[in-house]
């Protein structure tokens, strides 16, 4: 039986979480009794979005017995984990409609300090908390916990009293499995209110929808498709059906990158959107007009593509123009890709070349990022630089409150209340 499912998001530190699920699998096994060898949980986050769901995933969320979800600023930017959510509460509402009890089988864990307004409204009234430990959990998150060692004995203790609670509360609220099939596309997310077909979809249905947000992030993925790149390179497997799934650091990292730059962009309190190559103009005048910042994510393999190139040179002349957004250009080189490093030299030249009046910009300009573990630390920094540049070069734009009286003021000086007349009533005797 699985007591447990636990739905984290890629990219929060994988091995932390790993180490995470085995130790409280551990705990689980002890409290329920149960031999070492026994799986008692599950952890699953090799999916693509988009893809298919493997069937071990889909039969784990439809048996397992509760659900724990480590909240932190990109879980709930992450589609595939609201979906997860979702049919995990779909099942717990139709048994606890049927019973009429609360089970509290669903638990969002603190795996950071939650930032005022960060946590989703779904997992508000749902947040686990710890008798044990009381403030100290809410205060430093399970990850904290589990890194400092003068917290060892509290992680034990938070360990023991959530293993104890799950292995309790499933014993006495035995959860039916669901057996009907289930596919990723016909789930909805628990955290979003529109789920996207294609990868035109990601980006919101009006481009200045969000144009007031002077720190909202336009990314823009200079990419093509797996057929294309096939004529010009010998590996596609980074490559998918369109720009939007290029995923140059795969297999270590096999989510599209473009994705996992939204949610390290959530993360660190920035909104996104993203386009492909061909709204890099208009994504351009947009981002200078309301202050916001445009990101280039560029696949050097585009500068062997002519007709690719040539817009590309076409585009960035526009975007990079005197009158730019706070503008940057990231260009990942994975050390994993070996015919990428082996053309490396002359992929680079003919990226510099096209972006030549920006190269020597080196805080904006990141060329040669060879792991995802670098791009994560890189565009954080890049934005970092990029709002800096908002704040001391852009447009401001104040617009009055309805109340506000646009009139301006008249100045009479101290004598004005001796005066009987106003200016323009004496003028007329």
């Amino acid at each position: 039986m699985l007591y447990f499912f636990l739905s984290y998001a890629r990219g929060d530190e994988d091995a932390l979480v790993q180490r995470f699920y085995e130790d409280l699998s551990a705990e689980v096994r002890l409290l329920a009794g149960l031999s070492r060898d026994e799986r008692v949980g599950f952890v699953d986050r090799t999916i693509l979005l988009g893809e298919r769901w493997p069937q071990r995933l889909v039969e784990a969320l439809g048996s397992c017995r509760s659900f724990l979800a480590l909240m932190t600023p990109r879980y709930f930017q992450s589609r595939v984990c609201g979906q997860e959510w979702q049919l995990f509460a779909d099942r717990t509402a139709r048994f606890e409609s049927q019973r009429r009890v609360d089970t509290s089988l669903l638990k969002p864990l603190m795996w950071i300090p939650a930032q005022p307004g960060r946590i989703h409204p779904v997992a508000r009234p749902l947040q686990y908390s710890s008798d044990s430990l009381g403030d100290l959990y809410q205060r430093l998150g399970v990850r904290q916990l589990m890194r400092l060692q003068r917290h060892s004995d509290d992680y034990r203790s938070f360990l023991f009293e959530l293993a104890t609670q799950i292995v309790s509360s499933v014993e006495a609220h035995p959860l039916p499995d669901h057996h009907r099939p289930v596919e990723l596309q016909a789930v909805e997310s628990a955290f979003h209110t529109e789920r996207p077909t294609n990868g035109a979809d990601r980006v919101p249905a009006a481009a200045g929808a969000d144009a007031t947000s002077p720190m909202l992030v336009h990314f823009v993925v200079a990419a093509s498709s797996r057929d294309e790149m096939r004529g010009v390179r010998q590996h596609v497997g980074v490559y998918g059906d369109d720009p939007l799934q290029w995923a140059p650091y795969r297999p270590p990292m096999p989510e599209p990158l473009v994705d996992y730059a939204r949610e390290i962009a959530a993360d660190h309190s920035y909104q996104s959107t993203v386009v492909q190559m061909d709204g890099l103009p208009q994504s351009a005048e947009v981002a200078a007009r309301y202050n916001q910042i445009l990101v280039l994510i560029v696949d050097a393999w585009m500068t062997r593509l002519p007709q690719r190139r040539q817009a590309l040179l076409a585009h960035a002349a526009a975007a990079l123009g005197h009158q730019r957004a706070a503008t940057a250009v990231l260009i990942p080189s994975s050390r994993d890709d070996p015919e990428t490093r082996e053309h490396w030299q002359t992929l680079s030249r003919a990226c510099r070349e096209i972006f030549d009046e920006f190269t020597s910009d080196d805080e904006l300009y990141r060329s040669n990022i060879i792991t995802h573990r670098a791009f994560e630390e890189e565009l954080p920094e890049v934005l970092e630089v990029a709002r800096n540049r908002v704040f001391s070069r852009g447009s401001v734009h104040r617009h009055p409150d309805p109340s506000t009286d646009t009139v301006p003021p008249r100045l009479d000086g101290p004598w004005a209340a001796t005066r009987p007349e106003r200016e323009d009533q004496r003028d007329d005797h």
